[in-house]
């Protein structure tokens, strides 16, 4: 009857804490200052470089056993083209000279694992960024990389998406900070 309990408690405790650092994973702010780039902007191109871009979402199984793995690239949809679009504006001064963005989406995807006691959720994001003047000649430019892995009892395709959209976000992010400097 011990041995149960015990067991029972070390699973209870595993499904809590797993759920708690989801929740903690979305709510951590990796924004840690303003960006301001002086200049107005003009253009913005969102460039995907990524070569194994699918339409399929990623499989996630009702029931996971162990050494199961899924990834994919999914596709940007217009709805994160436009997230991408409003960052990218929030940065600039809206003066000055007129500047425009091209943004390579270099890596970004979504990965399942199923392992003996958990199942796995990994994002991941590559970007470059460039800043370029009325002439198209490079001023800046920079990359970025950011992953974001969570392990629960019970991966979603909602957290999946979540934590999808919180890595495109912060590695543009991370390349504006470097760009400000």
């Amino acid at each position: 009857m011990r041995k149960f309990i015990l067991i029972t408690s070390t699973l209870l405790i595993v499904l809590l804490s797993g759920c708690a650092s989801k929740h903690a994973i979305l709510n951590q702010n990796y924004e840690t200052r303003q960006v301001i780039i002086p200049g107005k902007l003009v253009g913005i191109n969102i460039i995907d470089q990524r070569q194994e871009v699918t339409t399929e979402k990623i499989k996630l199984p009702t029931i996971s056993f162990p050494g199961k793995v899924n990834k994919v690239s999914p596709e940007l949809t217009s709805e994160q083209e436009q997230l991408i679009t409003n960052q990218i504006k929030s940065y600039f001064t809206n003066n000055d000279r007129a500047l425009s963005v091209n943004c390579y989406i270099i890596e970004g995807f979504q990965e399942f694992s199923a392992h003996t006691f958990y199942e796995r959720e990994y994002v991941q994001c590559d970007v470059k960024i460039e800043l370029t003047d009325q002439s198209n000649d490079i001023l800046k430019y920079c990359t970025s990389s950011f992953f974001v892995e969570a392990k629960s009892v019970d991966a979603t395709y909602a957290y999946m998406n979540k934590i999808y959209e919180k890595a495109i976000r912060t590695s543009i992010y991370k390349c504006f900070e470097k760009l400000d400097d």
